[in-house]
């Protein structure tokens, strides 16, 4: 595709997805240092085409959001005039405490409406919100709300686990705090300052009519930090034009996203995916989004099929973290429940395996439903490559992809031109200058053109076969996860087992030889380790140096962890490994 082609393709989907206040000069970069970006000269209103315009259209009374809380009977369905009605409020409230066009905001919220209604004020107001996922230190917390210089802080006295309440802990050094009410339990921390939601909000019965903020195209609309699965993460601003654009247009064409259907994208909203397609691109598109307090576990490993039938979900995004967290607890839970509304499965994150994708197609999809692979960073926006049912990634519409130049098969996918979605630079920092997109992830070629992701580029980092070895072991039937590192010359495997394996206490020894028996080259020391769990990035992604530190009998640094808990798990028989 030539740059002629590439923008004419943009400008169609921008044109068809999107409702712009003023058009733009010109509507594609030619490269990816060139200024100012997409769709130049343009405006629009982002909370208007995720709300006004459908209100607008005579879809008052259409449900946009369902809202489920871990408690049973806590489940509210708020139509898209209910929706908007609770944004104009809450942007009232937020500009009457200082919140203007450009300002930061930061939200640490659980998966409540609030989490939903802030991120759209504050679009509203033309403001900047920096999501924080759940987990975070609260020294992390205080690090980036003074990198991005934050203005307000949105948070909440706690959230529900596994029945229970959870008290939120708070950063000390905070800018003005905005408190939601979740569990109703006293805060030890009150501060002088401090807002209740739900008071301010009570102060507008009658929701004002708050015209929405026009955004230059280019304009930042919000700020995200990386998982940090391959390094220190990193501050990255979206923009309102071309990320809106690219994720409507990857959730229409990958997913099948439009009104009258209800989509569950079950990655934190303090995420990438969260951010793309269970807020933005289900609201932009009229379609209804589906948010989930809870455990995925809890009170039974039946939960997320339950929900899914419950409120007939459509098209389910889940990840190969929580896949394989289900497939540990056994086919029987969702194979008890039919799921006659879904039409669409789709895994975002780590690649997912073949045993994993058999296991949705099978026990979720039941023959009726299609499971695909979906490739995407917090860099890109959203997805940008999807698996056909023979396998092996193809870039959606408008984004060319193939190996890194200079590189032969086996080097790095790239990104070679420039897409709408792409961040538009770093908070510390910037984006370096260059004629494409190095996304740091090993890739594979196919011969009729696909890419094979065989994960991040450290597997590389030693002449051991790790890519094959962890490809052998997560083949394996009775394997849930698996991930392979280095440690010295010996590759060290860590894997889960499905509640199906049928001989647990001598998988070691049967992967061990399945190994030495498929995975070609050199001879070369081998450990297998079966756990409970493997260290995973709040974004759901298997931490690797976290592993090759347990293999090496540290602890290393586990700030990043979802569980730090996990490595002293490890650790704890670290001389089992060898």
């Amino acid at each position: 595709m030539n740059a002629h082609d590439r923008e004419r393709f943009w400008n169609e989907r921008a044109h068809e997805l999107l409702t712009w206040s003023q058009p733009w000069s010109k509507a594609c970069p030619d490269s990816f240092d060139a200024a100012p970006g997409w769709f130049a000269g343009a405006t629009l209103d982002v909370s208007a085409n995720c709300l006004d315009r459908h209100v607008a259209a005579g879809r008052a009374d259409v449900p946009a959001l369902i809202w489920q809380g871990e408690p049973e009977d806590e489940a509210v369905v708020f139509t898209y005039g209910r929706l908007l009605a609770d944004v104009r409020r809450a942007a009232v409230v937020l500009a009457g405490l200082g919140v203007s066009a450009g300002d930061v905001v930061g939200i640490a919220l659980p998966a409540l409406p609030e989490l939903v209604v802030s991120m759209l004020a504050l679009a509203r107001l033309g403001a900047v919100h920096l999501v924080f996922p759940a987990g975070l230190s609260p020294a992390v917390i205080s690090e980036r709300l003074g990198a991005c210089k934050a203005k307000l802080f949105i948070t909440a006295d706690g959230f529900y686990k596994a029945g229970r309440p959870v008290p939120l802990v708070q950063p000390q050094d905070v800018p003005r705090r905005v408190l939601v009410r979740r569990t109703g339990r006293p805060m030890e921390d009150q501060r002088p300052g401090d807002v209740w939601w739900h008071e301010a909000i009570a102060a507008h019965p009658t929701p004002p009519n708050l015209p929405g903020a026009m955004h230059g195209a280019s304009d930042p609309l919000f700020i995200l930090y990386t998982s940090g699965s391959s390094g220190h993460p990193k501050g990255v601003v979206h923009s309102a034009g071309g990320f809106l654009t690219a994720c409507a247009s990857s959730a229409r064409e990958g997913f099948g996203v439009g009104p009258g259907m209800t989509i569950w994208c079950q990655a934190e909203p303090g995420w990438i995916m969260g951010h793309a397609y269970a807020v933005y691109a289900p609201l932009c598109l009229g379609a209804t989004t589906l948010l989930y307090e809870g455990s995925p576990g809890y009170p039974q490993p039946d939960r997320i099929w339950r929900i899914a039938q419950k409120h007939q979900v459509a098209t389910l995004l889940t990840t190969p973290a929580l896949t394989g967290q289900l497939m540990r607890e056994g086919e029987a839970w969702p194979a008890a429940r039919d799921l006659p509304s879904l039409k669409f499965i789709v895994s975002v994150g780590e690649k997912l395996t073949p045993e994993n994708r058999s296991w949705l197609a099978r026990s979720v999809g039941k023959g009726r439903a299609p499971v695909v692979d979906a490739w995407g960073q917090t860099e890109t926006g959203g997805v940008l490559m999807l698996s056909g049912s023979q396998g092996g990634l193809a870039p959606l519409s408008g984004v060319e992809a193939g190996v890194e130049p200079g590189v032969q098969a086996g080097g790095h996918l790239a990104i070679l031109s420039p897409w709408p979605g792409m961040a538009v630079r770093l908070v510390e920092g910037s984006l370096d200058a260059k004629e494409h997109y190095d996304t740091g992830d090993l890739v594979q070629t196919t011969p009729d053109g696909k890419f094979i992701i065989q994960g991040r580029s450290e597997l590389a980092g030693s002449d051991l076969p790790l890519v094959d070895v962890e490809a052998c072991v997560a083949a394996y039937p009775d394997v849930a996860e698996a991930a392979a590192v280095a440690s010295g010359d010996t590759v060290v495997v860590y894997a889960t087992l499905r509640a199906e394996a049928a001989d647990p206490e001598h998988m070691e020894s049967v992967l061990t030889d399945a190994v030495r028996r498929e995975v070609s080259g050199p001879e070369f020391p081998l450990s297998i380790r079966i756990v409970e769990e493997l260290p995973k990035t709040r974004s759901g992604k298997i931490a690797r140096n976290a592993l090759r530190g347990a293999a090496e009998g540290r602890m290393g640094d586990v700030s990043g962890l979802a569980d730090p808990s996990v490595m002293s798990t490890l650790l704890g028989d670290k001389d089992a490994l060898f």
